[in-house]
């Protein structure tokens, strides 16, 4: 056991064997580790060449930057020869020459300490071979040349062109400019701050996109993202101009380090999507989102008194688009139907009050009805807008009234309905209909259990019956074995046309309509054009004939 009482962190020599497994040796990873040594060099440009020769491709990449002083630095893992002001200001790590690690390499340097010419190639790479230095006549900055295995036609140029998009320099490949364009090309605003340039997205957000350009290195990071109620979506990319403090994880700087730096800029991109949405002609952030807000801008205003107006939902909708958002009116109010069945009901009283709106309430007391936005409560404006549910319904039966779920209540169609509606203060809101619809036992897809009341005098007709109580009810299984929507679909019409004819005009034209359609679907295109079936049919026997069209009249 040691009796040390004191360490202290080393790096081990050993390191030095493992060092070609830092990288992972693409060319990605070359060209952005020399060309972010270029620019720390303080060159102008940046020149990539390229000769494709039979067994590998030989890459130079020159600058004409202050060169390196010290080629023992080139080759020291984790230390370099930056001077003190690019140290403190980006924080270099003495590794990105290193992802050229197990490739042969040439460099050759000129600086105002000298000039020199060194190969590596082998094990002169992990530290068990000598590299020789050679003295170099050449023009101040540096060349580095190195053997890359043939790639496919075309993908060295891609690459290039790659790194050099956001680079700060211009790049030229085998002479040719490549071209380049701002990071934050397409953004709705730009905020220049604390040594960002932080560009505001309106409706772009995607995983797959880089988020932050770090002198040309994109990363994608998560950085905030603000979306407003069934509205503009709002993202950020981040330019990096002077940001010493912003570090990136060594040593393949695929991610940025966690520190107070990445806290300090999510929160500059946070306020800078809120100061967009400030000077936007109107907002609908969610409450919790505007008392944020509200940290950075006392008068930040309260989202759009607007709301979506009232509209109902079906039960074979999976996903149902938001109706379009309307101002509120003298009268707004809102509705928070609880399935498709209170949603169908509604509906029909609603059009039925006031000729066929679908989100008006006509008659002594009329309003405009709006759907629910939960992410609204605790807006002023909001909070004081009355919120109607069902809470039931009342049936008149020759003057005398049973709620609708009473068991005898429906076995007579009533002379009037009315559905009761109250508010969260407690108000109450009735509104006289013709229809009502309940879900009964088992009822999901089974149009015979639901709970079905019209009135005597209701204008409905078998057809408009129909539709309602497929809206209220039909709810297509999805699982792999099912049959097509289509198919099932077919089948529960003829069910619930079957249950309109029933209620409205007895059981025997229920009956009639069940045969007519089973008749429409599969046997009457199997008559001849231009013939006519005639078919008397019953429990003790049938008779078929088919004639010409015209004939049997009196039959």
């Amino acid at each position: 056991m040691t009796t040390l009482t004191k360490l202290r962190a080393r790096v081990s020599p050993q390191a030095i064997t493992k060092v070609t497994r830092i990288f992972n040796g693409t060319l990605d990873d070359i060209f952005a580790e020399l060309f972010q040594n270029a620019r720390r060099a303080g060159a102008t440009r940046v020149a990539v060449t390229a000769e494709h020769l039979d067994d590998a491709c030989l890459i130079t990449v020159d600058d004409d930057g202050a060169g390196i002083a010290d080629p023992i630095d080139l080759v020291s893992l984790g230390q370099s020869d930056w001077p003190g002001e690019c140290r403190s200001r980006e924080d270099p790590a003495g590794m990105g020459f290193f992802s050229l690690a197990g490739l042969d390499t040439v460099v050759s340097s000129t600086s105002a300490a000298g000039s020199f010419w060194l190969a590596i190639a082998g094990d002169a790479w992990t530290g068990e071979a000598d590299i020789d230095v050679l003295p170099w006549d050449g023009p101040r900055g540096t060349a580095i040349a190195f053997h890359f295995p043939p790639g496919p036609d075309g993908k060295l140029e891609r690459t290039v062109e790659a790194a050099a998009r956001f680079f700060p320099l211009p790049v030229t490949y085998n002479g040719k400019d490549i071209a380049r364009a701002d990071f934050l090309a397409d953004a709705y605003k730009i905020i220049e701050r604390d040594g960002f340039r932080i560009g505001v997205f309106r409706d772009r957000h995607s995983p797959h996109v880089a988020t932050l350009n770090f002198h040309g290195v994109t990363l994608k990071h998560a950085f905030p993202v603000i979306k407003e109620v069934h509205h503009t979506q709002w993202s950020v990319q981040v330019d990096i101009v002077d940001a010493p403090d912003l570090v990136l994880v060594l040593p393949a700087r695929k991610e940025i380090y966690r520190n107070t730096a990445l806290d300090h800029l999510v929160a500059l991109c946070r306020r800078a999507i809120f100061s967009v949405i400030y000077a936007e002609p109107l907002h609908r952030l969610s409450f919790e989102d505007w008392l944020e807000a509200r940290f950075y801008s006392d008068d930040f205003p309260q989202a759009a008194r607007q709301l979506p107006l009232w509209s109902p939902s079906t039960a074979r909708e999976d996903y149902r688009q938001v109706p379009a958002f309307a101002d509120l009116e003298p009268g707004a109010t809102i509705y928070d139907d609880t399935d498709s069945y209170d949603s169908v009901t509604f509906g029909r009283a609603l059009r039925r009050s006031n000729g066929g709106e679908p989100h008006k309430l006509g008659g002594p007391d009329p309003r405009a009805f709006h759907e629910p936005i939960t992410n609204f409560i605790g807006y002023p404006w909001y909070d004081a807008l009355s919120c109607f549910i069902r809470t039931g319904e009342c049936l008149t039966h020759d003057g005398d009234q049973a709620a609708a779920s009473e068991p005898d209540a429906l076995t007579q169609r009533p002379d009037a309905i009315r559905i009761e509606l109250t508010d969260q203060h407690g108000n109450r809101l009735d509104v006289e209909t013709d229809f009502v619809i309940q879900e009964g036992d088992d009822s999901w897809g089974d149009p015979d259990c639901a709970v079905i009341a019209v009135t005597r005098g209701s204008e409905l007709d078998p057809n408009d019956l129909t539709d309602l109580i497929i809206d209220a009810v039909f709810s297509p299984s999805d699982d792999s074995d099912a049959d097509s929507y289509d198919t099932q679909e077919t089948r529960f019409r003829h069910d619930a046309a079957v249950r309109a004819h029933a209620i409205l005009e007895g059981d025997d034209a229920a009956i009639l309509a069940g045969i007519r359609m089973a008749f429409a679907d599969r046997v009457a295109w199997r008559i001849p054009h231009g013939r006519k079936l005639q078919l008397t049919w019953s429990s003790s026997g049938n008779d078929l004939t088919l004639v010409v069209a015209g004939e049997g009249a009196n039959q």
